[in-house]
């Protein structure tokens, strides 16, 4: 009996030994594929985590930028107006004074450079702002995932002083200097008693953009970093030095850049937008004379625009009631009023409507080239 079992054995062992192989090396690989499986899903839990623990805390990043941004705005509205003051030119002009016209020149001027100052000092508040929270926001960051703390408290208040340059010290003064001498290049010349339309006011503003830009050593967009923060970092901590230098880099770079000039085009949108608005008021209180004089204009811009038949006619003749404020031309000198008075006043959440300063703030924080130049600027500094 044994024997015949040995010689079993012995006829059969190849196919024994095969047998033993391929069953071994199944058992093997099906255990390594679990252990490969498990590894698998806990890496996918750890990367599901850490996304979310990212968003979390990237979502509080937003939340406080977006607190701080609209704090500050505050801060630089008053800013802008001390340097931008029409309150003595206007006690002058209620004296009836004999050179009059020359303060209603200066009032041209400052009225146009304030709401300039306004669409590009924001738009650059809010750019620096984004920046500056989010490469802060993933330094943090980096510090939770690795259990230490580089970024102490007082490293954080120096590196989010710097924007102090922009309001407190010379920032907005050299802003608005240079504005200035671009505003009285393009509209000196003006004469207050020039009709100009929307479309006319709106070629205006491309004009001031078009000469503000165009120096490449004080344009505010392509140069905001030599407006909103000081030429040196003035703490000697190396960190706080590195991450000056990464700022510099971000607010110079072509994205932040691109980002700047887009809101400032938007922001004088706006303000057209704005003035308009405050045209059709002020045409409510016009008097009958000078509203009929409007609608005869409307008129011949309708009937110039019209093909001539006799229904076009009827319908000019049944709308000649209407006043299409595109068409409506107004005296430079009646428009500097309302320029100066949507800029009068600072960012204030509460008031309803909204004046001009609170609703550039508004669109800029939540517009969504700013916020994805955010998100961005938090994606690489929380990965490094």
């Amino acid at each position: 009996m044994l024997s015949r079992l040995q010689d079993f054995l012995s006829r059969h062992r190849r196919k024994f030994i095969v047998t033993g192989v391929l069953v071994g090396g199944t058992i093997y690989a099906a255990r390594y594929a679990q252990r490969r499986l498990v590894e698998f899903q806990e890496k996918q839990a750890r990367e599901f985590f850490e996304r979310t623990r990212r968003m979390t805390h990237f979502e509080s990043t937003e939340k406080t930028c977006n607190q701080v941004i609209l704090g500050m705005g505050e801060e630089m509205c008053q800013a802008v107006l001390r340097e931008c003051s029409t309150d003595e030119l206007l006690e002058q002009l209620r004296q009836n004074p004999k050179n009059k016209l020359e303060l209603w020149e200066d009032m041209k001027i400052v009225a146009f450079t304030r709401l300039a100052t306004y669409v590009y000092a924001s738009s650059m508040l809010v750019i620096a702002l984004r920046v500056q929270l989010n490469l802060l926001g993933g330094y943090i960051y980096r510090d939770i995932m690795a259990e230490q703390k580089q970024i102490t408290d007082e490293l954080k208040q120096q590196y989010l002083s710097l924007i102090r340059h922009f309001i407190t010290e010379s920032g907005i003064r050299d802003l608005v200097r240079y504005i200035r001498t671009q505003v009285i290049a393009v509209i000196k010349t003006m004469p207050l008693s020039q009709q100009l339309s929307l479309n006319d006011l709106e070629q205006l503003f491309w004009s001031l953009q078009m000469a503000i830009n165009a120096d490449t050593r004080r344009d505010p967009n392509s140069r905001m970093s030599k407006y909103l923060l000081p030429s040196q970092n003035p703490s000697h901590s190396p960190l706080l030095q590195k991450m000056f230098n990464e700022t510099l880099d971000l607010l110079e770079s072509e994205d932040a850049i691109g980002v700047c000039s887009h809101n400032v085009s938007r922001g004088f949108v706006l303000a057209c937008d704005a003035i308009a608005e405050s045209m059709g008021e002020t045409l409510q209180h016009m008097p009958q004379s000078e509203v009929k004089t409007q609608q005869e204009q409307n008129l011949k811009f309708n009937q110039a625009g019209g093909s001539g038949g006799s229904s076009s006619k009827s319908q000019n003749v049944e709308n000649n009631n209407l006043l299409n404020i595109n068409r409506v031309l107004m005296a430079l000198a009646k428009l500097i009023p309302i320029i100066s008075g949507l800029t009068s006043r600072g960012f204030d959440s509460t008031s309803r409507p909204q004046n001009l300063p609170t609703q550039l703030l508004t669109f800029y924080v939540v517009a969504e080239k700013t916020k994805t130049l955010g998100a961005n600027v938090y994606e690489s500094f929380s990965s490094a």
